[in-house]
């Protein structure tokens, strides 16, 4: 028998751990799976992949051979609603992708090489396409048009390309924004989702359809088909065909996006009816908010049968639903949460699912010959691309639901206790350390999948917990909704009443608490910074908001009221709010140190407003270090500047809270 290694008592914090900085840098970027594509014409899988060693560039591989579809001259990306995403499609083995550089589209033939299909203009964006199944010339997609580049100025359109003539047309207008046009299998109808200003597509979105006519010049659209969704009021997201006469959504009329189908006969959208798939509303959010156009959480498995994502406690739920009957199976998994997910109607849902203890795997959902699901590895990019690091270090995130004072409002929170083979634990009667993380967007999620910067601290010795505010999307429309007016007030409340209940039962200690996030997250430190200086121990906010007023000034379309609705109002209505949650303003009652951590190329938060908080801040005698990276804007793109992260965050938390460790 192999002995059981020996174990050691150590304090918390203190322990030594294999997951170097280094380590978790180069882990962080080995896989970078963005989208997943699948050319419906022969169900083959394709995948975008993020290479940061080439300068960030997104490169389109077959997940067969794992073979680039182009050189490294190419970069299969797009800025359509700012955040991107859908920057390609295959259809008959042909590529069609939208080249980041000079913003065209471009056609590519395996083994050719790529050829524009769209005139030369810089001020418009393409994203989204669909092919049309018997005219593979003719694309749709959106159209994003900066000729007059202020945000409420830009004008979106669904267009159509024709890429024989290299020519493209307005198809669709009137509405602030457009995503997901899809043709019907048999190309008779086409459908696509628009919203409006002020809200984003989680808040309010339709879903509209209209009958196709091809015409000797391209296609002509019918009168559309109002489907679901309300302005103002109600969701209806990520629309596809399941047949030629059915399509699918989710729409959160219940409170909570839940599978819906639109169905209709003999070639009449005019008859058609909006029902929901399921026989009763689920408290479960079947779909994520589109911060990325690509962001899918459903697939047509058959002409019947689909298979749905939701979020449960925190994680993903794969389901499969039949249209007709309205049943629902849960198919067991092994991840956290699954990502990107396309189906081919012919037997095939393909998917990223990332795991809570193992790295990331492109996996499809197939059924077998009893009609049962079988869930089959295609590739496992992180074992291919890299040394992965000891999976037996890793703490997998356990999911809390915290009723938090004054008034028992729930926080949803994924903890991660200390982990390390070599220790037995902390001193006796000691609580670890706690590194609290808080997400961006504010209007997103911190999912439980594994995450190497979570374990490099919780294998030292750490725990690390995952503050999922009231405001968090995944949680339905009611808990999204509280951040409302709130911003600035309700997240940080949360992270500190979190970090006491956690105290309080034993798995952390509150006055060794640490806090960090970026952009909104950045945001929330920063608030916490001068709201509620003694809160933490120490503070590291990244490309965080310090100016609302200023946020405001610069922020893009796609979020172009998100400060109206969070301050509780405009600037106008009311300033003096904005100034109040403005930490810029507020250095003066800073009293936690703070490791600041800027882009210089972040146009999103220009780094001169971190330069003044730091120069306020050492006039003041406040702990405080700047760190400004070379090369980066609003986020990380590099290896190198996640390793810096690493490394001096964990020398300045040490150094904070008297600990010894080696990085």
């Amino acid at each position: 028998m192999t002995p059981t290694p020996e174990r050691h008592q150590a304090p918390y914090g203190t322990w030594i751990s294999p997951i170097t900085a280094e380590a978790v840098a180069a882990q962080s970027f080995s896989a970078g799976i963005e989208d997943i594509i699948i050319d419906l014409l022969n169900s083959c899988v394709y995948y975008a992949q993020k290479r940061p060693e080439e300068g960030g560039r997104s490169a389109i591989v077959s997940a067969v051979d794992r073979k680039d579809f182009f050189d490294g001259d190419w970069d299969a990306r797009t800025q359509v609603h700012e955040y991107g995403g859908a920057a390609a499609v295959v259809f008959n083995s042909v590529l069609f992708f939208s080249n980041f550089s000079d913003k065209r589209v471009y056609r590519l033939e395996t083994g050719g090489k790529p050829t524009p299909v769209t005139p030369e203009n810089p001020a418009h964006r393409f994203a989204d396409f669909a092919v049309h199944p018997e005219l593979s010339h003719l694309v749709v997609s959106i159209l994003e048009d900066h000729t007059d580049p202020h945000p409420k100025n830009v004008k979106t359109y669904l267009a159509l390309i024709n890429t024989a003539t290299s020519t493209v047309t307005k198809l669709i207008v009137g509405a602030d924004f457009y995503c997901c046009p899809r043709f019907s299998p048999n190309g008779k109808f086409l459908l696509w989702q628009q919203w409006y200003f002020p809200d984003m597509p989680f808040q309010s979105s339709e879903v509209a359809v209209a009958k196709v006519t091809v015409t000797q010049h391209g296609l002509d659209i019918g009168t559309p088909v109002h489907v679901a969704g309300k302005p103002n009021e109600v969701s209806a997201q990520d629309p596809n065909w399941a047949s030629n006469e059915c399509l699918f959504y989710v729409c959160d009329v219940s409170g909570y996006q839940n599978p819906w189908k639109f169905t209709f006969n003999d070639n009449d959208i005019t008859n058609g009816k909006a029902s929901p798939v399921l026989t009763e509303p689920v408290d479960e959010e079947f779909g994520l908010p589109q911060w990325w156009i690509n962001r899918h959480a459903s697939g047509a498995l058959t002409d019947n049968l689909v298979a749905f994502t939701s979020m449960r406690n925190g994680r993903s739920a794969l389901y499969i639903c039949d249209l007709k009957n309205g049943s629902r199976t849960e198919v067991p998994t092994p991840y956290a949460q699954i990502e990107w997910m396309r189906g081919d109607g012919k037997g095939q849902v393909v998917m990223l699912g990332l795991p809570a203890d193992a790295d990331e795997v492109l996996v499809a959902l197939t059924l077998d010959a009893s009609a049962r699901p079988q869930l089959t590895p295609l590739l496992t990019p992180s074992e291919s691309d890299g040394d992965s690091l000891p999976l037996d270090f890793v703490s997998p995130g356990e999911y809390h639901c915290l009723m938090l004072p004054p008034d028992s409002r729930t926080c949803h929170i994924t903890y991660y206790a200390p982990k390390n083979p070599k220790y037995s634990g902390g001193l006796s009667g000691e609580k670890p350390p706690i590194a609290v993380n808080l997400h961006g967007g504010p209007w997103y999620m911190e999912s439980a999948n594994l995450n190497w910067t979570k374990q490099f601290y919780t294998s030292r010795g750490w725990a690390v917990v995952d503050i999922n505010y009231g405001g968090s999307t995944g949680f339905g429309r009611a808990f999204r909704e509280t951040l409302v007016g709130k911003w600035g007030l309700l997240d940080i409340h949360d992270a500190h009443q979190a970090v006491l209940k956690l105290d309080a039962l034993g798995l952390a200690d509150a006055r060794r608490a640490v806090v960090y996030g970026g952009s909104a997250g950045g945001y929330s430190v920063l608030q916490i910074a001068t709201t509620l200086p003694k809160a933490f121990a120490a503070g590291s906010p990244h490309y965080g908001i310090g100016d609302m007023r200023k946020l405001d000034e610069i922020l893009h379309k796609f979020e172009y009221y998100l400060c109206d609705r969070l301050m509780g109002g405009t600037w106008e209505e009311c300033e003096d709010v904005w100034k109040e949650r403005s930490p810029v303003y507020h250095a003066d009652k800073v009293e936690m140190p703070l490791l600041i951590l800027q882009g210089k190329e972040d146009t999103v938060i220009p780094m001169e407003q971190m330069i003044e908080v730091e120069k306020k801040l050492k006039a003041k005698g406040c702990k405080v270090e700047l760190i400004l990276f070379d090369g980066e804007g609003h986020g990380w793109r590099k290896a190198s500047t996640v390793r810096t992260e690493l490394e001096r965050s964990l020398l300045f938390f040490n150094e904070v809270l008297g600990l010894k460790n080696i990085p």
